[in-house]
């Protein structure tokens, strides 16, 4: 009998972490407890009528090709409709630049794995969404954060970490953005703050990961064009998933990238998994070329911009001073921030004991710190759990001021 299993793992096996948001959600199970903690759609969105009777057509008509094996790349009725989607923004979109995931986490693992030596820098924010850091982590990546504030990612700290890197000649393989509603704080990069992204990338010729679920569930505000839709250089590479505004169940996600790289990609994919799921794809598929998916956004939007005033409203009712967070226009997250002197993560079961639940902020820092910090989100909650939620919330707080 072998005494010690570890023994048998590899180096990059070692260096991966348990998700801390999989972890905490471990004590949300109980049906008192009022969650904030999960990035969890309502399931009140989900079009399930309209899910059913083209997946019916879809087996009469294509069941030969939808119950398949499908190419890597994935399906072309769906890259087609994916480029159609993304042309609103950015004319000449190419369904070859565009590559089908099994959900945006496994496009992340294909980022990290195409493009990650251990060892090697990459810029993310800070803090930066959890899921990212997983995957960088697990191919043994250096990360280098930098803080954000309302407008997003501080471009002046950037530049000035880019400039030193350049003088020790050692450049980042890639610069990791949530820019709209980001996951977690909520918060959207100023356009001008895009144009400066892209700039310095030019300068030190370094690529962009644009990781944007949710720029499509903007609430109020004027829109933001995406980061690619600027791009001269072919410097972009995009990540976006059907999760937030069709459904997650469907495991559809899709990455954009210059040629030379969606090529790498498919390569990397074929040895995880060969191929996305057709059936799904083909379901999407049909749902976009009959025009739903913009109704289905519009329906989501006007749901979770209402849930987001509840829990707005709630904070400014029942927080005491020195708690601040974040307005979001859109997305799925707000960010509280603690007096300095207090930690989210020492609260964490103490907010368990007032039956509620967050995700600490801590989680989301490539370097540990944040440990004042909270995630919560208004998707999954009724307007009524988030109102009594957030007034249990307070009250663990202020108990512990």
């Amino acid at each position: 009998m072998i005494n010690d299993l570890s023994a048998f793992y590899s180096k990059n096996a070692l260096n991966m972490k348990r998700s801390e948001i999989r972890e905490l959600l471990k004590y949300t199970r109980k049906p008192e407890i009022i969650s904030f903690a999960g990035g969890l759609p309502d399931p009140q969105t989900f079009p399930v009528k309209e899910i059913e009777e083209i997946s019916c057509q879809i087996l009469r008509e294509k069941g030969n090709v939808a119950l398949q094996y499908g190419p890597t790349e994935g399906e072309l009725p769906l890259r087609q409709e994916i480029a159609k989607w993304m042309a609103a923004h950015k004319a000449g979109i190419n369904p070859e630049n565009i590559m089908i995931t099994s959900g945006s986490q496994q496009g992340l693992d294909i980022i990290a794995k195409v493009f990650i030596d251990p060892g090697d820098p990459i810029i993310v924010e800070l803090p930066s969404y959890i899921g990212g850091l997983q995957a960088f982590q697990a191919y043994r990546a250096k990360m280098i954060g930098i803080p954000q504030d309302n407008d997003g990612m501080k471009v002046d700290k950037l530049e000035k970490v880019l400039a030193r890197m350049a003088k020790r000649k050692k450049k980042p393989k890639f610069i990791y953005v949530v820019p709209d509603f980001q996951n977690p704080s909520g918060v959207t990069l100023s356009l001008e703050r895009r144009k400066k992204l892209l700039e310095l990338a030019y300068q030190y010729q370094v690529p962009i990961i644009e990781d944007s679920p949710y720029r499509d569930l903007r609430f109020t505000g004027d829109d933001v064009p995406p980061i690619y839709s600027l791009d001269t250089q072919n410097q972009v590479i995009v990540l976006g998933t059907f999760s937030k505004i069709f459904c997650p169940g469907l495991r559809l996600a899709w990455l954009m990238a210059p040629a030379a790289w969606t090529d790498r990609m498919i390569v990397s994919k074929q040895s995880m998994d060969l191929a996305s799921p057709t059936f799904t794809q083909l379901i999407a598929a049909e749902y976009m070329k009959r025009g739903l998916l913009q109704q289905q956004i519009e329906s989501i939007k006007k749901l979770y911009g209402q849930k987001r005033e509840v829990m707005l409203k709630a904070l400014r009712k029942n927080m005491p001073k020195g708690v601040k967070w974040t307005k979001p226009e859109g997305g799925l997250f707000l960010w509280v921030k603690l007096p300095k002197n207090m930690s989210a993560n020492q609260l964490f079961l103490k907010a368990i004991e007032e039956n509620v639940a967050y995700v600490i902020g801590s989680a989301f820092h490539c370097d540990g710190k944040g440990q004042n910090t909270m995630r919560l989100n208004f998707s999954y909650a009724s307007e009524e759990q988030i109102a009594e939620g957030i007034q249990r919330l307070a009250t663990m707080i202020k108990k512990n001021m």
